[in-house]
């Protein structure tokens, strides 16, 4: 059987080394380096030999005497191959055989040519594994790079393709490796435990958004849902008596896509007990900064051609404030005189409608726009934030921060709600206004979670951070598909 991607000229290579009785998908290889190690250890290993090998980047010359170049995860390397160095059956797989893709391994010793390129002198290649799709190596000469994959669809939907032939999108996938990594370990040395919380969840909530549904068949096809917050666990663990927790999870929404939205993404929550949305802005500052730092080499990064600097301490801008700086008193207005600030400024009417819809509303269309620089938004209206305490001195308010960096959201954060009864009447309230959302599903209120806070939840700091969006910055990727090694696409 064929598959339609397979080239026909390189399916009769593999038939005939097969045939030849050469091995074309070997068990292993044994490898003594890698090729950064190579040139990390060129003095050392001048004249000895070595065991590298790589994908086939770059092939040239004929006749007795045959330059290529491999690459591996970690760089690039030259390699010479001399007729007199093989048997005749060798040197045929190597002169008639090989094509920029496939895999090999080579031993050899390491020398240095007369133009003063490093180089791998062979005098044995195992073939690794024969291609049979074309591969697009990308070629590259005085700063000129030719056959490279410049479809994003391609790139984003064949991610593989993207990464053989694009060192810099691999390079991405390992600022994010090592982000999550510098984060855990920040939180860790601060006495958090990580925890694990369902995928799969009868009742979702933590959030305002369209779930994933499915049904479980060993439950008589009880209806389910995937993830959109792992908030109500989490804030369960505290509750049981674990003082600090986070988790980094995979959230699930059926909303939007687009540069800084993907239906699946990666969160970072954590919950302390007996701290606030105060305490929890200098920790969201200081762990920001201290990852920028680790990855960046410096508490600053070049995004998109802006300089963002995360050194704390970061602004601090309420919403309130932020519509004054634009010429809407807020404070001072009604839901009726909030309307016609939309009339005059030419935008829609959010629904649900309520002040509190209408501050948050404006702000988001009006100002979040202008903010580059790390800046903590902070005190939003109660009726867009049913899970956070009330602002001490204006009940219309809550104590919530949202820091933004490059006009993006990169984190929610709340003084958590611990008052059950008043808990269970915000439900009941949102669940009301959501009548008027579209696409809001009207899910059963999560009874169980009341009756936990119900037992006791002390005053307790919850922070959200997207890190698909963190690594964005990090990256200066434009679209939050550059980091998620396998967005979400549209069939072909």
């Amino acid at each position: 059987m064929q598959h339609d991607e397979f080239d026909p000229e390189l399916l009769r290579k593999r038939e005939e080394l097969l045939a030849r009785g050469v091995l074309a998908y070997p068990y292993s290889f044994d490898r003594t380096h890698s090729l950064a190690q190579v040139r990390e250890r060129q003095a050392e290993l001048l004249d000895r030999e070595v065991g590298v090998a790589g994908r086939l980047v770059a092939y040239r010359g004929k006749g007795k005497l045959i330059f290529a170049d491999i690459a591996d995860f970690s760089g690039r390397i030259q390699l010479m191959f001399r007729k007199d160095e093989f048997s005749d059956d060798g040197w045929e797989v190597i002169r008639r055989f090989l094509d920029l893709g496939d895999h090999i391994g080579v031993r050899g010793k390491v020398f240095v040519t007369q133009m003063g390129e490093l180089s791998v002198l062979s005098r044995e290649m195992t073939l690794l594994a024969k291609t049979v799709v074309r591969v697009p190596i990308q070629k590259t000469k005085e700063d000129k790079t030719w056959f490279q994959l410049s479809d994003p669809e391609i790139r984003y939907r064949e991610r593989y393709l993207h990464w053989i032939t694009d060192p810099a999108s691999r390079a991405k996938m390992v600022i994010r490796a090592r982000a999550i990594s510098a984060i855990r370990r920040f939180l860790e040395a601060r006495d958090f435990l990580e925890v694990t919380t369902p995928t799969v969840e009868i009742l979702y909530g933590g959030a305002e958004a369209r779930p994933f549904s499915t049904s479980v068949h060993a439950l008589s096809n009880q209806e389910a849902f995937l993830r959109i917050s792992p908030e109500l666990p989490l804030k369960r663990f505290i509750v049981g008596g674990f003082e600090k927790v986070f988790t980094i999870c995979q959230n699930f929404r059926n909303e939007g896509i687009d540069h800084s939205h993907n239906p699946e993404f990666t969160m970072l929550e954590w919950y302390e007990a007996y701290t606030d949305y105060r305490y929890q802005m200098e920790q969201f500052e200081t762990l920001v900064s201290t990852v920028v730092e680790e990855i960046a080499g410096a508490p600053k990064v070049l995004y998109q051609g802006v300089e963002i600097d995360f050194t704390p301490p970061w602004r601090r801008l309420t919403v309130l404030d932020g519509l004054n700086t634009i010429g809407i008193d807020a404070a001072g207005l009604d839901a009726d005189g909030l309307r016609a600030e939309f009339a005059r400024r030419g935008l829609p009417v959010p629904q649900p409608y309520t002040w509190g819809h209408a501050v948050a509303d404006l702000f988001k269309s009006l100002v979040e726009p202008s903010l580059l620089q790390p800046v903590f938004v902070c005190d939003h209206p109660v009726e867009i934030s049913p899970l956070t305490k009330a602002k001490r001195g204006d009940p219309r308010l809550v104590e919530r921060f949202e820091p933004m960096v490059a006009k993006m959201e990169i984190g929610n954060a709340y003084s958590e709600l611990t008052d059950p009864v008043e808990q269970l009447e915000r439900f009941a309230r949102q669940k009301d206004l959501g009548k008027d959302r579209e696409g809001v599903t009207h899910h059963p209120i999560d009874l169980d979670f009341i009756k936990a806070v119900g037992c006791g939840m002390p005053p307790t700091g919850g922070v959200g951070l997207g890190i698909d969006r963190l690594v964005m910055l990090l990256a200066d990727a434009p679209s939050i598909r550059d980091v998620i090694a396998f967005p979400l696409m549209r069939p072909t």
